[in-house]
């Protein structure tokens, strides 16, 4: 009960406020960048609430180490700690550390969740370097990621996975060496049926599960064809056919391709407007920080909105959408509300509990806004974080989601070194009010609309378009 009354006090507080809620508080840099030091207030030994780390903040570097019950090490990440090294901001809470990995100026709190830490003495007495971990036997190594995965992994349940079952199934086949150990681990991340569980090697091979719903009903349509041999050669067909349906038939010839094509508007119809979302990630070069990425995306929105502002409703696409950054989720859809709006909590899970990581908030851009009809079209193809947008856009008065449920793969990657291969895992749960999380399951629509059928493969998502502005054309005139 006490719970449910906290909750509600949450969305009496952001529904009523028309104010944007600044929640920075103390916020500081890790790095003293003019010292070239660390933050002398955050140096030491911490222990991470979830996610199975430790911080060593010495006086000139944050190392990074990661640890289960038999274990712990150095840990080979070097884009966590180049970013802990760099952009990293903290608060610090009475004892516990919270730690935003990336600088987003004065948005930084509100377009990322925090990490937690708390104060420890000194690092475990077992703890061995990269270059000790790396010469483990295979069988240790495999010992090493069942716990990594026993002990982190959110959804064993959800999944179907009993990590003893695996480990007496498969413990004896990685003594051949590292190559059996790779392909033992990469079996195991398949079964997990989890296209965010993945096991990596040093030259970029990836092992993880790859099937979905719409990939499957593709190749169904390309072994009762003759034309195309390759089934690559299909499957990217059926991309480009259906982007090039997007700019020549839903919008006729006259839309705009913006944030390094990552994005496509125009309108539909004299009182529809239409935003494909390609990627949640790269919008500028690789070259450039985060926060140049969202800032120049504001940029190009707010050209987007302000077109927008004479039409009734506008279509939100993420029926391709592979995902991206939460932090490009959150700054889109902050241009469709006029007051912050709770969306979920994030969850991190670690030894059969979870703990609260951070409330996620839609908070209104700063700019100009729609608020009247959005409909977001979504398919099991949006993964990801255009998951998590769908879930934030669920949350403001003015969304409908339409499509079908999306692939069911919201949770983070949590990173962690294996031998010398890269293994990543979902230990990341996002909890609505309800108590309800769309891992496994997908984000459900609003409005049901079948998206891809067999009959159609190469037309049925522009068809699906067509008949989504019909719907919103009879709910206008019904009003």
């Amino acid at each position: 009960m006490r719970c449910s009354l906290y909750v509600l006090a949450i969305l009496f507080f952001l529904g009523c406020t028309k104010k944007k809620v600044n929640p920075t508080n103390n916020l500081q840099s890790t790095f003293l960048e003019g010292d070239n030091r660390i933050n002398p207030l955050i140096q030491g030994v911490w222990k991470s609430i979830g996610n199975g780390y430790f911080l060593e903040a010495r006086k000139d570097s944050i190392l990074l180490y990661s640890y289960t019950k038999s274990f712990s090490y150095k840990e080979k990440n070097d884009y966590l700690e180049g970013l802990l090294n760099s952009q990293s901001k903290f608060t610090i809470r009475e004892d516990t550390l919270g730690i935003y990995l990336t600088d987003f100026g004065d948005k930084t709190q509100i377009l990322q969740t925090k990490k937690d830490f708390v104060k420890v003495d000194r690092l475990p007495a077992n703890t061995i370097r990269f270059s000790e971990l790396a010469e483990l036997s295979p069988e240790k190594s495999f010992t090493l990621y069942l716990e990594t995965m026993q002990e982190n992994y959110a959804f064993s349940e959800r999944r179907n996975l009993n990590w003893n079952e695996l480990l007496g199934r498969y413990k004896d086949s990685v003594s051949s060496g590292k190559e059996a150990l790779f392909n033992t681990m990469g079996k195991i991340a398949t079964l997990t049926k989890d296209q965010h569980t993945k096991v990596i090697s040093e030259t970029g091979k990836t092992l993880q599960y790859r099937i979905t719903p719409t990939a499957e009903i593709v190749k169904e349509v390309f072994k009762e064809q003759s034309e195309v041999e390759d089934l690559n050669e299909y499957f990217d067909s059926f991309f480009k056919t259906n982007y090039k349906n997007i700019s020549d038939s839903l919008l006729q010839g006259n839309g705009q391709k913006i944030a390094n094509d990552k994005i496509e508007w125009g309108q539909l119809t004299e009182n529809i407007g239409y935003i494909h979302i390609h990627s949640f990630a790269g919008f500028l070069g690789k070259e450039f920080s985060r926060k140049q990425q969202i800032d120049s995306l504001n940029t190009q929105m707010q050209k987007v909105i302000e077109t927008f502002q004479n039409k009734e409703a506008i279509i939100i696409d993420v029926s391709f959408n592979f995902g991206g950054y939460d932090a490009t989720a959150l700054t889109i859809a902050s241009y469709f509300t006029d007051i912050p709006v709770w969306s979920h909590t994030s969850q991190v899970y670690n030894n059969g509990e979870f703990y609260d990581e951070d409330n996620v908030v839609v908070y209104p851009a700063d700019s100009i806004r729609f608020t009247k009809p959005v409909y977001v079209l979504m398919t099991d193809i949006s993964r990801s974080a255009a998951e998590g947008f769908a879930m934030m856009m669920s949350a403001l008065p003015n969304v409908k989601l339409v499509g079908t449920n999306t692939l069911g793969t919201l949770s983070g990657m949590l990173g962690k070194s294996i031998s010398d291969f890269y293994t990543t895992y979902s230990n990341q749960r996002l909890l609505t009010a309800d108590g309800e999380f769309y891992e496994v399951s997908g984000v459900n629509p609003d409005i049901k609309l079948k998206i891809f059928t067999k009959d159609d493969i190469f037309q049925s998502h522009k068809n699906a378009v067509f008949n989504l502005i019909k719907t919103i054309e009879e709910n206008k005139n019904s009003r």
